[in-house]
């Protein structure tokens, strides 16, 4: 049977936008709890790709658990956070060093910097920490 009038681009999981669906008192029930705790939500339908597991459920530490509640319940929220939660950028993305000595500026990805900064710790790159 064909789906392409109910499905959005033939996947049966994705409705199509006006098609209407029946609901149950328990679907009604659990749409409900998800849309008044988005902790609950997350970590019932939320999942994360792992590189050795695959594909697994979302389990958020305690600190991530506060924060969602902390955005569900103040209207503007600032946050700091360290860098290591891994929520800001790619390996790809660029940035620009300065050599301290000739003043050049060359633009690298982090995954560069951060490759050039493991070879001065090893001593395996030799050059002084100043021209990083």
């Amino acid at each position: 049977m064909s789906t392409t009038k109910t499905a959005y681009r033939d996947n049966p999981n994705l409705k199509r936008a006006g098609v209407k669906t029946e609901w149950t008192q328990e679907q009604i029930f659990e749409y409900a709890k998800c849309a008044a705790d988005p902790v609950y939500f997350s970590e019932k339908y939320m999942k994360i790709v792992n590189v050795d597991r695959g594909l697994m459920p979302f389990e958020m530490w305690d600190f991530q658990k506060e924060m969602i509640q902390l955005f569900k319940d103040n209207r503007f929220v600032i946050t700091k956070c360290p860098r290591q939660i891994g929520k800001c950028v790619h390996k790809t993305t660029e940035i620009k060093v300065k050599n301290k000595k000739t003043g050049h500026i060359e633009t690298i990805s982090i995954e560069d910097f951060y490759n050039r900064i493991k070879q001065v710790k090893s001593n395996k790159y030799k050059f002084e920490k100043s021209d990083i």
